[in-house]
């Protein structure tokens, strides 16, 4: 087999290299007139070649170029994958592209992998409010875990302007994996703002819920975020319109409620009876959404996309200052019950490494009838405060506070229901988002009402916690 593969080789090489050095196509012969004619057309002929000799010309492939060709060809050839693969390769803002010639079909896959270690100290705990670990007093808890294992595909199929995006987890406390999002959107044309969007994927209000959690500041999403942001409304089904150019994008949409999750179209969405702003609104019956975002400082240019860098919450690799407000709304009806989320926030980033972040988070309820929750009107709220600074391209200290307050007429059994979190920490960054290393500390002087398993976050109500977390991430 082996000779067999070589001599096709040799022969295909030859037959490209006739191609790449032809041979001089030789006059068409023709028959003399006479004698005399013939005896011209030999004497021209001898003064071509002494011309030739006199100056020779250089030759038409150079000897070592066409044998360094034939190998080349030879080896190439001789391989059992012999055609030449689509076009691929490595992008540092996005990843690994795979993609037709032409295009039409393009899959960039990701992966992400956050290992932690973590340590909690709880002081004074009530019985009854140790959560899920049951303590009473003081207690002391540490370990390692995979907080996140993610796996996604996204890119074009048919033409450039359908996209799909798919993502699959096996996070700390999965038992399997899990689908988080799986949906299309089309652009109506290459030139159009204007997209349509038909899946699951998160509820879009939220700003540090949007954002991928490897381009997080600290090691992971705030608690007022958990409790009245998007671990609140998480993942929704339903479709959405898309608006992106120039300083303005937005997206508002329908589904069937909010924290929808991989459920039927019969599936019961919403939280309820959860400590949260969310609770007594399961299951609901439908939704709506919308987020805009303006670009109030900075420009927008095919070479300097503004929305790339607010993406992040660090000035790592900002090429100017920006500016980005943002507002988002969330309503969805449980029978009588409904419940409004909303949100104004603010995103400043500086090119002197800079990086600025707040926020204000809302929900109202309006309940009629008792899905774990009594019937009233309740107004949750909270604030969320950011800053960070680049000390040097890969050393960037950060400070973070967020404040809740619960209204406590709806979750009688917490006894305080205004909740701070005061984080420290610094990232360090081995290859950008791709690979750092952060850690953190969070002071809970009043505790937490309930487990936040994913921000390794026990209850203890009313009381001292404090929260050690380092984390590897991996974002390829």
């Amino acid at each position: 087999m082996r000779w067999a593969f070589a001599t096709a080789a040799a022969l295909l090489s030859l037959a490209w290299l006739a191609r790449v050095c032809p041979a001089a196509t030789p006059p068409a012969a023709t028959q003399p007139a006479s004698t005399q004619a013939m005896q011209k057309k030999i004497q021209d002929l001898q003064a071509r070649i002494d011309a030739l000799e006199s100056h020779p010309a250089k030759p038409r492939c150079d000897p070592a170029d066409v044998m360094g060709a034939i190998v080349d060809d030879a080896d190439r050839r001789s391989q059992l994958l012999s055609t030449s693969p689509a076009p691929m390769g490595y992008d540092p803002n996005v990843g690994f592209i795979i993609q037709s010639d032409d295009g039409a079909f393009s899959l960039h896959p990701s992966l992400l992998l956050q290992a932690r270690y973590s340590a909690e100290d709880r002081n004074r705990i009530l019985p009854g409010h140790g959560g899920i670990t049951g303590k009473q007093g003081d207690d002391t808890k540490n370990g390692f875990e995979i907080t996140r294992l993610r796996l996604s595909v996204d890119g074009n199929a048919l033409t450039p302007l359908l996209n799909y995006y798919v993502l699959v987890a096996d996070d700390a406390e999965m038992s399997q994996a899990k689908l988080l999002d799986a949906y299309v959107m089309y652009r109506v044309s290459a030139q159009s703002p204007l997209a349509v969007k038909l899946g699951q994927f998160k509820d879009p209000l939220w700003h540090e819920r949007n954002l991928l959690p490897s381009r997080l500041m600290a090691v992971d999403r705030s608690l007022v975020d958990s409790l009245i942001g998007g671990g609140q409304t998480n993942r929704v089904q339903g479709g959405a319109m898309i608006y992106d150019q120039d300083r303005l994008r937005g997206e508002i949409g329908v589904d069937d409620g909010y924290n929808g999750g991989n459920d039927s179209a019969y599936g019961a969405a919403g939280s309820g009876a959860v400590v949260g702003a969310g609770a007594g609104l399961a299951p609901t019956d439908w939704g709506a959404f919308g987020r805009g975002e303006y670009l109030a400082i900075g420009e927008r240019a095919p070479e300097i996309n503004s929305f790339y860098e607010y993406d992040q919450f660090s000035a790592r690799g900002d090429k100017q200052n920006i500016l980005v407000l943002g507002g988002g709304f969330d309503y969805s009806e449980s029978g009588a019950n409904k419940i409004l989320f909303h949100t104004v926030d603010a995103q400043f980033n500086t090119t002197s490494g800079w990086a600025f972040y707040g926020a204000y988070l809302g929900a109202y309820r309006n309940l009629y009838t008792n899905r774990g929750v009594s019937p009233g009107s309740y107004y949750d709220s909270g604030l969320l405060l950011q800053a960070a600074y680049l000390v040097t391209t890969r050393f960037e200290p950060f400070i973070r506070w967020d404040y809740t307050h619960l209204d406590g007429r709806a979750e009688p059994g917490i006894i305080q229901d205004n909740i701070d979190e005061i984080s420290i920490g610094a990232n360090y960054y081995l290859y950008g988002q791709t690979a750092k290393i952060t850690i953190d500390g969070s002071w809970l002087p009043n505790g937490s009402p309930t487990d936040v398993n994913y921000l390794d976050i026990l209850q203890n109500n009313s009381h001292n916690e404090f929260l050690l977390r380092a984390q590897f991430q991996l974002a390829i």
